[in-house]
């Protein structure tokens, strides 16, 4: 493969001139010895594949190129040998041997005292079974019979796809002499390949190491390469299936893909080199084309790019060997020198090829010794690279048992300081401990003391809830008036800032709902300050519309607080409904709180004036901003519903968000759906499932609902 390459480039630079001439007849006259035809044998060569014929031939001009071995590489147009002989010996067997058992040839002899003369056609080719051939050898060995000062012209007609070899003719005896030794030499080669192939097998099964099964299938497929290109692929393995040679380019396809992962694996390509570790695959890809070529039938064009990247691969792989042994892994230098054996063989075949050197036995021969110095030393280096990590290994153990040793002596000295340090703190924390333990005394007693007035404030609050309670309208006095009422109230701490007013004066029903500011104890005295300032407004200067309560309780709440001389800006959130008996008509005013009433399933809503009862930093004796009073004249039954802000800016639900006004109103919509009685059960239980267990409440929460009955 690579040889191919090589050779060609050589020979485009360094062949000699071939002139025309005529072609001498080469004289047999010692019956005993070999004649080498080579570099008289005339040669013609097809051009644009215009195929010759026998009658055609004998009339162009042959040229003798003077070699001792003649080369056709990848080349689609046919060739032609003109080889004139005489023998003088009283032998008349005598054995033409064209040296290479590649392509396929057609020899013409003549037919003796033939006038014109007349030729027999002999076949001996590749395509053919090997059975076919006269002679059963590697080589196109073709019998001659002459008799004595007889002489003839033999033509010779070949297509090759890798051609060369010399052009003997000799008596059978030499070539049985002249084999013998080639034959126990290559038989040499051939065991060893074999020898080398099972021992690596072995050792992969063993180790189980993927470098082994690469290197395995590389010498396998080497070795066929091999066989296939001396010819005893064919003689021996294959030789009932002749179509197996138009496919030789896939066994070398097969071995430069696993040399190539062979190289990768053993380098370490992806840790020690990311370069080599893309040209490898960029090969792979390479021979992988080939391959496809080769399937597809594309002999000539698969054995190019074999020879091409089987040339640049070598280099590659030599290349990369460097790099990787300089940097630090020693096992590389056994790839080194395996490819380097491996080049030198290969270059003396092609300069020996080229006539550069003499073309011998061992020169003819280099790709053998070089490949065989190659497997040797790429076993080496596959028992190097074991040995090269198992001493890697023994050295970070030592490391790691001194590393061990000096974290051993490191924590035995730490422990020691510990133990110091340990008994020094203990007598420490026993002082501090005695300091905790008296402490710890003094602050028992100081608990009971804090317990004692927790319990005592409690119990004020406690008794002030009595007292809010007892302020607040009683749930009969309510449901004397309306019938379906009820009153949602929650306070968030013991007392209220919320507070909810009701009174009766004659005809009038006054309905309140307050939110105070703040919650608690401090929002519980301005409800007392509310109410007191209502039951003032109501009760004894019988106020009865619903927006000069608002405008007079601002007027209280702003003096009691005396908020004009003071900074106390605490007010009230308030909605007043004021209910007729006899108009059956309702009056509203709020601050802040709207009303919301459900009227024939319908939600509808009067908004409050956006100003708080007390509080407003704007307001004087001079300029003030009375409430707006509404009117609501009723045509059936209605609910109203008046509130303060606690339930719809409570937090809960699965985003811990506020309930929302948007939320709160659809939920007083589904409420009034249910019968009254029902209906603060159920604000109770959706309050209760928004908060869940994790959300504690943060504000007074009052809902105040009532349903006015429409009379005739």
């Amino acid at each position: 493969m690579t040889t191919n390459f090589i050779l060609v480039v050589i020979f485009l630079y360094l062949s000699n001139s071939v002139f025309a001439q005529s072609i001498p007849t080469i004289f047999l006259e010692d019956s005993t010895q070999s004649y080498t035809l080579t570099d008289k044998t005339g040669i013609f060569r097809e051009k644009n594949q215009q195929q010759k014929t026998i009658e055609s031939i004998q009339k162009v001009d042959f040229t003798i190129e003077g070699k001792d071995i003649i080369t056709v590489n990848n080349d689609k147009n046919g060739f032609w040998f003109k080889i004139p002989i005489h023998n003088k010996t009283l032998l008349k067997e005598w054995y033409l041997e064209i040296g290479s058992g590649h392509g396929d040839l057609e020899f013409y002899i003549p037919k003796m005292n033939n006038s014109p003369i007349t030729y027999k056609k002999v076949v001996l080719a590749e395509k053919t079974v090997f059975s076919e051939r006269l002679m059963q050898t590697d080589r196109f060995l073709l019998p001659l019979y002459l008799l004595q000062n007889q002489s003839m012209t033999i033509f010779v007609r070949g297509e090759s796809n890798y051609f060369q070899a010399p052009i003997h003719i000799a008596p059978l005896k030499y070539y049985f002499e002249r084999d013998h030794k080639v034959d126990i030499a290559e038989g040499i080669y051939y065991g060893f390949v074999i020898v080398m192939f099972l021992y690596n097998l072995f050792v992969f099964f063993t180790l189980r190491e993927r470098g082994y099964l690469y290197y395995v299938g590389y010498l396998f497929f080497f070795g066929l390469a091999m066989a296939q290109i001396r010819g005893h692929g064919f003689e021996f393995l294959w030789f009932s299936f002749p179509f197996i040679n138009h496919y030789a380019p896939l066994f070398y396809v097969f071995g430069g893909v696993l040399a190539s992962l062979f190289l990768i694996d053993f380098l370490n390509t992806q840790k020690n080199s990311s370069f080599f570790h893309i040209t490898l695959h960029i090969t792979i890809y390479a021979f992988v084309l080939a391959g496809i070529a080769s399937l597809l039938g594309f002999k000539n064009i698969a054995s190019y790019v074999n020879q091409a990247v089987g040339a640049i691969s070598t280099l590659n792989s030599l290349a990369a060997a460097i790099y990787v042994y300089y940097t630090g892994y020693k096992p590389a230098k056994y790839i080194i020198v395996a490819w380097s054996g491996y080049l030198l063989g290969i270059l003396l075949f092609v300069l020996a090829g080229a006539e550069i050197i003499p073309y011998t036995d061992f020169t003819s021969n280099g790709i053998l010794f070089g490949s065989a110095v190659e497997m040797i030393l790429l076993s080496v280096a596959l028992a190097a690279r074991i040995e090269f990590y198992k001493k890697g290994r023994e050295e970070l153990q030592a490391k790691m048992l001194k590393t061990s040793e000096e974290h051993r002596e490191f924590v035995e000295t730490q422990n020691k300081r510990l133990e110091e340090r340990v008994v020094e703190r203990t007598e420490e924390l026993n002082v501090v401990n005695e300091e905790l333990s008296v402490n710890l005394e003094r602050l028992h007693e100081q608990n009971i003391v804090i317990e004692k007035k927790n319990h005592d404030i409690t119990a004020s609050i406690n008794y002030a809830k009595r007292i809010q309670q007892a302020m607040l309208p009683s749930l009969e006095e309510i449901t004397s008036v309306f019938s379906n009422s009820f009153v949602f109230f929650e306070p968030r701490d013991i007392v209220s800032g919320d507070f909810y007013y009701f009174q009766k004066i004659n005809t009038k029903v006054i309905i309140g709902a307050i939110d105070c500011t703040g919650h608690g104890v401090p929002g519980a005295f301005m409800s007392l300050i509310g109410n007191d300032l209502l039951n003032e407004i109501v009760e004894r200067e019988s106020v009865t519309k619903a927006s000069h309560i608002l405008d007079r309780l601002d007027e209280g709440v702003t003096k009691v607080l005396r908020q004009t001389d003071t900074q106390v800006r605490d007010g009230m959130d308030a909605a007043f409904c004021v209910y007729d008996l006899e108009t059956q008509e309702i009056e509203y005013a709020g601050a802040r709180n709207p009303l919301i009433y459900i009227e024939n399933g319908e939600l509808k809503i009067i908004k409050a004036d956006r100003q708080s009862v007390g509080g407003n930093l704007i307001k004087n004796q001079h300029n003030k901003k009375l409430f707006t009073n509404h009117t609501v004249s009723l045509t059936q039954n209605t609910s109203f519903y008046l509130c303060t802000d606690g339930f719809q800016d409570q937090f809960g639900g699965t985003n811990d968000k506020k309930f929302t006004i948007k939320r709160f109103r659809e939920v007083l919509l589904q409420a009034s759906k249910l019968p009254f009685v029902e209906q603060q059960d159920f604000l109770k239980n959706t309050l209760k499932n928004w908060m869940g267990y994790t959300n504690r409440q943060i504000d007074d929460i009052l809902v105040f609902g009532f349903e006015v009955e429409k009379t005739k």
